[in-house]
């Protein structure tokens, strides 16, 4: 299982509590965002981590070190996610997880994405529905309609931020990611490439993750939210429970 990770935005919404460097650098209790994204992949054996990097790509080098691989989007200002992507396609081979590096969210999460056996699963969380970003609709278990513009009633769930890609659907999702990129679309999210079977009838899963904490920092509101939720918990700073579980056995 290969993982990427999408980190080459500027987050300029959050200068104020970002310090000018890139929000996965965001403190989330003792570390930052990207770097607790990283240890709970190392903890569940996912080794194999590529991070695109953009602004300031080398603060996020030097958080980091040798324990990932760095793809550097060097248009990053001038493009969206799908050329960051584009840019890592070598890294697209076999089961892949990618993720948005502004996440915080509780290691079930992870548990529960990697458990997947569909072709594609997307995280969505169907108690985020009145103020959901991204939304979704849903017809059994697939995604039917998605968008920013979906009206309350229309939502079924709001999108996480991470998605399982199984490698029997890979060729498929390389070659419409070369088409769209290859057509000029560089200011597509990357996310696109998928919402673009739906209308063809190819199933675009979802799992819902409802009942756990996450939440995107993209947003004041949103590092409110995580600390409030931080403030919370029994430990501070806040420990992983499964974490602090697996260094016990």
């Amino acid at each position: 299982m290969k993982v990427i990770i999408m980190a080459a935005g500027v987050g300029s919404r959050l200068a104020e509590i970002s310090n000018n460097q890139p929000k996965c650098l965001i403190k989330a209790g003792c570390e930052t965002l990207i770097h607790r994204i990283i240890r709970l992949c190392h903890d569940r054996g996912l080794n194999d981590i590529s991070i695109v990097t953009g602004y300031k790509s080398k603060r996020i080098e030097e958080e980091l070190g040798d324990q990932v691989t760095y793809i550097e989007n060097p248009f990053y200002s001038v493009t969206n996610s799908i050329a960051s992507l584009w840019l890592a396609r070598h890294k697209l081979e076999g089961d892949v997880l990618l993720m948005n590096a502004d996440l915080f969210f509780e290691p079930i999460l992870l548990d529960q994405v990697l458990k997947q056996t569909r072709p594609v699963v997307m995280l969505s969380d169907s108690t985020r529905i009145e103020t959901a970003d991204y939304r979704f609709s849903f017809k059994d278990d697939r995604i039917i309609r998605y968008g920013k513009d979906l009206s309350y009633k229309e939502t079924d769930g709001e999108y996480v931020g991470i998605v399982k890609i199984d490698k029997s659907f890979m060729p498929s999702f390389k070659s419409r990611l070369k088409k769209l990129v290859t057509s000029g679309q560089f200011n597509d999210w990357w996310e696109d490439v998928l919402y673009s079977f739906i209308p063809e009838g190819r199933p675009i899963n979802y799992h819902d993750i409802a009942g756990n904490f996450w939440t995107e920092i993209d947003y004041l509101t949103d590092y409110k939210r995580l600390q409030d939720w931080l403030s919370k918990q029994n430990e501070s700073p806040y420990i992983d429970k499964l974490s602090l579980v697996g260094s016990m056995k």
